[in-house]
């Protein structure tokens, strides 16, 4: 990274839910005066709004950051320092395509686009363009960290890690500090310096994350935790989103059952077959609900809505900055930039721990795409210490990773055999037919994006594979 004010460089600008939150950050956090905004989208006119709102942002400001834009990414990429993908190709549409066909079939997907035919969908759609991101970062500006935000984030990491040469790791807001441990003191009710030293080991593939252990000046603190959760957990109500039904009560039982913490628990009861409604014994709740896409959609146009407020003056760009916040994103930049000591956690490989150099969790592999607790500075995110996973939860963070590998794998190779294995090994999933079968539905209804590979069945004449995508050593930065 040169001795100058930074590039930032994002891919998918008009993703509403990153977008504004990084021009808000650029624009009022110390690190980045000076800097270089450049937006890109491949739809002009959010493309040009987003761009409107940053320069406007800007001039407010007083930050000196300067804004660039384009429909084509290989026009912003020279001089880049950091390129965050968030795009998303009619993400609500496809995903609701996604959720449905695959409730058809006994799959409930309350989210729909990390593991389960949604994640392996999304997966397939998405990961050929990053691919090609990547490939054109590494001939243009190969210094450069490339961060993604797209969803499989696992799985997109991993590809990344296997199938690129430039430096990557992933992100997900959920685990965004310090409202993460904050939300944790809160729950067992930690008062002044006892806050301070409260922390938590939390390790897992993304969305499948787990807490391994939870201290506060050496007290253990794991058990006031898990009881936090069974005390709300006592006549909860159905909070309507599908994401967030029941979660206390699901949380407090996996607990009891493996012996650590869900942290993600609105999508991690998504990676388990107990609350499908399949069974022959209900649980007290009722089954997953199916992603709201609808509501998904409203959300949107109200925020798209609250943009035009801005541009068109209804609300003032000082309201903009007045009540703007920063993103988990823009923070790991910023914090890789002045080196201001922060810890985050980061999705990257299971390697170069600080303490040793082994792996942060010691009973899974160095390779292993995990989310850790991170110390960042200016070359890389060095996770630290996690501990190790109770036998039973080792084998389901196996079964994920293997899942998301196959996804990879299948997407590089074309190889339709290997995404039926990945779909048919995952613990939604209750037959190979039923996998075959969603297979090729949700091809057909998709076929305008997706591969033709992919809708290859056995009746059907081969597809000839194209392995142009080179296979390469893992980059395990």
């Amino acid at each position: 990274m040169q001795n100058r004010p930074p590039k930032i460089v994002i891919i998918g600008a008009g993703s509403l839910f990153f977008g504004r939150q990084a021009i808000w950050a650029l624009n009022n956090q110390p690190g980045f005066r000076g800097a270089t905004l450049a937006l890109v989208d491949t739809n002009e006119e959010r493309l040009g709004k987003m761009t409107r709102l940053a320069v406007l942002a800007a001039e407010e400001s007083g930050s000196g950051v300067n804004v660039e834009s384009s429909t084509s990414y290989t026009e912003m990429l020279p001089g880049a320092d950091f390129v965050v993908l968030s795009f998303s190709e009619k993400n609500a549409h496809y995903r609701r395509i996604d959720c449905r066909i695959a409730a058809k079939y006994g799959v409930r997907m309350c989210s729909g686009d990390t593991i389960g035919p949604g994640g392996v969908f999304r997966a397939a759609r998405e990961f050929p363009r990053i691919l090609e991101i990547a490939d054109d970062m590494a001939e243009i500006c190969p210094d450069a960290w490339l961060i993604n935000y797209v969803n499989p984030s696992a799985v997109m990491g991993i590809g990344l890690m296997r199938h690129s040469r430039v430096r990557s790791f992933a992100l997900c807001d959920t685990h965004h500090m310090p409202a993460k441990f904050e939300s944790y003191a809160d729950m067992i009710g930690l008062k002044g310096d006892e806050r301070k030293h409260f922390h938590a080991r939390i390790a897992g593939v993304n969305h499948f994350t787990w807490m391994l252990g939870a201290e506060v000046n050496g007290r253990d603190v794991m058990p006031e935790i898990r009881e936090a959760f069974r005390a709300a957990s006592i006549g909860e109500k159905d909070q309507g989103y599908a994401k967030g039904r029941f979660n206390n009560f699901i949380t407090a039982q996996l607990a009891d059952v493996f012996g650590a913490i869900p942290t993600c628990t609105g999508h991690t009861k998504e990676y388990l077959p107990f609350y499908q409604g399949r069974a022959a014994v209900s649980e007290p709740i009722s089954p997953l609900a199916v992603f709201d896409c609808d509501d998904r959609d409203e959300r949107t146009a109200r925020m798209w809505a609250e943009v035009d407020d801005y541009l068109e003056g209804r609300k003032t760009i000082a309201e903009f900055h007045a009540t703007g916040k920063a993103d988990h994103a823009t923070d790991v930049i910023h914090t890789m930039l002045v080196e201001d000591g922060r810890r985050y956690f980061i999705n990257r490989a299971n390697n170069k721990c600080t303490e040793g150099g082994g792996s942060p969790v010691t009973n899974l592999p160095a390779d292993a795409f995990l989310e850790l607790f991170c110390v960042l500075d200016k070359n890389w995110p060095r996770p630290l210490p996690a501990g190790t996973f109770p036998l039973g939860l080792r084998a389901l963070q196996m079964l994920i990773l293997d899942i998301h590998e196959l996804t990879i794998e299948a997407i590089v190779k074309q190889d339709r055999s290997l995404l039926v294995r990945a779909l048919a090994i995952d613990p939604l999933v209750n037959s190979i037919a039923t996998a075959e079968q969603i297979i090729s539905e949700i091809h057909a209804a998709e076929s305008e994006i997706l591969p033709a590979w992919i809708g290859c069945g056995e009746d059907e004449q081969p597809y000839a594979p194209k392995p142009t995508i080179p296979v390469l050593a893992p980059q395990l930065f």
